[in-house]
């Protein structure tokens, strides 16, 4: 595998040396990879050809898979859709794939089938009407929508062939959503719907998500490649809740684990796929409910483009091999892997799994997937739609990663958030059959609604000042105080919480930082029985704030006037402030919070006045380990003032 990956990086130097001259590229002009979710706090790269993150090749501008933003921990090499079925007539299954073991994210390349058409664009919607993108179309506050086929057997621009491509035809429409609310900001949802545009009727469909998964701390282990980077993941699989999971396993060799998983969760799929009888063979009659849907989600776990010892750790490298079945994609689509072999993906090799026999396989490099079906025959122009999301959590408690196969408490808050993705997928589904029925329409347009989420008040327009020792918040209260809930139908603004980090956490934590703020302060309505009815009145202005060209009126303002909080000069700090809700229990609703508007400052003495010239050193004298120094020669930090 380190052979391969070093020979793709060479290959992007030379594609990149081509572009340069002026020589035409294996790439088709319309391909999109460029954009990624950057609303909430999980950057997923997305493209309009079929594959999910970048293979790392934008890094460290551009993320993969980053959670939490800007932590430099990512989780995805790649990721991509599969689509089996046995096009009616024929007695051979075809998979097409979006992206496979390859190391790559090459365009051209064997297992990337999924091609965009000429003139094809990602679009992006938001819900926020404060956005670029507003859209009454929208259905997150970040939409991305794109479109791909697989009927291309060559580069629509180029006219470069797809090694060994045979189309199913099919057509794939990706929206994905993405939230900044803090209960939703871990997820993304991919919303798949597949449509046959072929002339042949496609048995026996089966859709599953590709990933390889790597979880590493890339501020720690630097640029990502080499054997070391991508041999230290674990994975496993919870059939209850339809979730494959991806996790750092112990560090090694860079220093401590990453400590984060990334989830692969089924949200469900429309039309349900077919019942199977007592039997186990297929139905005419379609499943009934969400409940039943985790007897018909499939997962399997191989070894990185692996072709030697266990069958069952093969890299399925054969579109149909019935004779072989985990050397067949379609074969792993449609049943999972033995519970034994699943067991021993997240073992340590000294470990046996369940059966005292099979020893475990981890950490290794590793890829999955996650599939679903079979759906009933898709006739031409007919579509079905799958959703998955990926979903993100920090490992929970102080045991080690390695110890994940002992301790399912460690995946505490990466259950919690897949509970998150899955209620938002729901929506007005509180039964989970498929169907608007009596009592379920809470927005009251007669059709079911999917993808929403209860909605916190909004954020408030803020605005930081700062002083000699001194930061002050300014915040409005129209914002927020005017918010309507389209769950409760009410407005429930309940107050604000105001937050902020220690002087000095960036440097003892850096892939935490936005993750370090602590509340300093909640102030809350007085004329109620929730929170605990401070009022407003430290905080509130006698008459608004107003800076010039800024036509907001602020009207609270943190610390409180009576307060007489200090700040370091020179030291980094984090503010953030949020608005909550007072939650609804009718609705079974906790109260909520907006997400944080953040404001990074560092307070010190005003300019010099203009006729002082005099040079100035800081920190003078100059301690080597200071606590604001980083331990390379490149970090150590002192300040001039006034240089000439």
């Amino acid at each position: 595998m380190l052979l391969h990956r070093t020979t793709f990086i060479l290959l992007l130097t030379l594609l990149a040396g081509a572009s340069a001259s002026g020589q035409t590229l294996s790439k088709t002009t319309d391909d999109d990879g460029s954009k990624y979710t950057s609303i909430g706090n999980l950057s997923l790269t997305v493209t309009n050809y079929g594959t999910l993150g970048n293979g790392f090749t934008g890094w460290p501008n551009q993320p993969s898979l980053e959670y939490p933003k800007g932590s430099g921990i990512e989780h995805l090499f790649l990721g991509g859709l599969w689509v089996g079925a046995i096009p009616r007539g024929e007695g051979t299954a075809r998979v097409s794939t979006g992206a496979v073991d390859i190391g790559s994210v090459r365009r051209l390349a064997e297992g990337f089938e999924m091609t965009s058409n000429p003139g094809s664009v990602i679009t992006q919607r938001s819900t926020l009407s404060e956005s670029p993108y507003f859209d009454l179309s929208a259905i997150s506050h970040q939409d991305y929508v794109m479109e791909f086929t697989d009927r291309n057997t060559r580069i629509p621009d180029t006219g470069d062939s797809i090694p060994n491509h045979q189309p199913l035809g099919v057509d794939i429409r990706l929206e994905t959503y993405a939230w900044n609310f803090p209960f939703a900001d871990f997820f993304v949802i991919l919303n798949y719907t597949v449509k046959n545009a072929g002339t042949q009727v496609l048995d026996s469909l089966h859709i599953g998500l590709w990933n390889n998964g790597v979880v590493r701390n890339t501020k720690l282990t630097g640029r990502p490649g080499g054997r070391d980077f991508y041999n230290h993941s674990a994975k496993n699989y919870v059939d209850s809740l339809r979730l494959g999971y991806t996790f750092d396993f112990d560090g090694a060799p860079y220093g401590p684990s990453a400590n984060s998983y990334i989830g692969y969760k089924l949200l469900g799929a429309t039309p349900f796929p077919l019942k199977r009888d007592s039997s186990g063979a297929v139905t005419a009659s379609a499943l009934d409910s969400l409940a039943q849907l985790a007897g018909h989600t499939y997962y399997n776990g191989w070894k990185f483009n692996n072709r030697a010892g266990s069958q069952v750790y093969f890299y399925p490298e054969f579109d149909d091999n019935p004779s072989e079945e985990f050397r067949g994609k379609f074969q792993r689509l449609k049943r999972s892997m033995p519970k034994v072999n699943l067991e021993a993906l997240n073992r340590p090799t000294n470990v046996k799994a369940s059966d005292g026999l099979t020893d475990g396989e981890a950490p290794a490099s590793m890829t999955d997937l996650l599939s679903v079906g079979p759906f009933q025959s898709l006739a031409p122009g007919e579509s079905v739609q799958v959703v998955f999301a990926y979903v993100a959590g920090k490992k929970f408690g102080a045991g080690l990663s390695s110890a994940d196969y002992l301790n399912p408490q460690l995946r505490r808050i990466l259950y919690a958030n897949a509970s998150w993705a899955q209620q938002a997928y729901d929506g007005e589904d509180l039964n989970g059959n498929n169907r608007l029925d009596v009592g379920e329409d809470i927005n009251g347009d007669g059709k079911l609604s999917r993808f929403t989420l209860p909605q916190p008040p909004r954020q408030p327009r803020v605005r930081s000042v700062v002083e000699d020792q001194k930061v002050t918040i300014y915040w409005d209260r129209v914002q927020a105080e005017e918010s309507f809930d389209p769950i409760s139908r009410r407005y429930d603004f309940e107050g604000y919480r105001v937050y902020r980090s220690n002087p000095g956490v960036e440097i003892k934590n850096p892939e935490n930082f936005l993750l370090s703020m602590n509340l300093a302060g909640e102030f809350d309505r007085s004329d109620n029985a929730v929170g605990f009815n401070t009022g407003f009145d430290r905080i509130r202005l006698a008459a608004p704030k107003t800076f010039d060209g800024d036509t907001v009126e602020y009207w609270y303002q943190y610390p409180p006037k009576d307060d007489p909080v200090t700040s370091l000069n020179g030291w980094q700090y984090l503010y953030g402030v949020s608005a909550f809700d007072g939650g609804d229990s009718s609705n079974g609703l906790p109260s909520l919070e907006s997400a944080k508007v953040v404001k990074r400052v560092v307070p010190g003495t005003r300019p010099a006045a203009a006729g002082d010239k005099n040079v100035y050193v800081y920190p003078n004298p100059y301690y080597a380990n200071a606590a604001w120094d980083l331990g390379g020669e490149r970090t150590r930090k002192i300040y001039f003032a006034n240089l000439p």
